[in-house]
């Protein structure tokens, strides 16, 4: 983790920033053997959760929850989201190194 942790003001605000960081995929409790995977955010992404007069720091757990989604597409999902993370952070580096930001 970070030395300054950043807690987003909402849920959505965390959602959306779970998209522009890498993922990764967790077994559910069923282990390897279980035909799911998780994809979940490979940092942990938290938010202020406003409930009533209450306020906590909640965190974004997944991407997508076990029993979701099967080990193959998942992987795939997760290969691809990074893939294109990586490819934003190339263009975005040949963009300064041409003075085009």
């Amino acid at each position: 983790m970070s030395s300054k942790e950043q807690i987003f003001n909402s849920y959505d605000e965390a959602h959306k920033h779970s998209l522009t960081v890498p993922w990764k995929l967790e077994t559910c409790n069923g282990g390897e053997e279980c035909w799911c995977r998780m994809i979940v955010p490979i940092e942990p992404i938290k938010y202020l959760n406003k409930i009533g007069d209450t306020e906590r720091i909640d965190e974004i757990d997944y991407i997508i929850p076990d029993g979701s989604i099967d080990k193959e597409t998942a992987e795939y999902f997760v290969d691809l989201h990074n893939r294109e993370i990586e490819t934003e952070k190339l263009h975005k580096i040949q963009k300064q190194r041409l003075g085009l930001c």
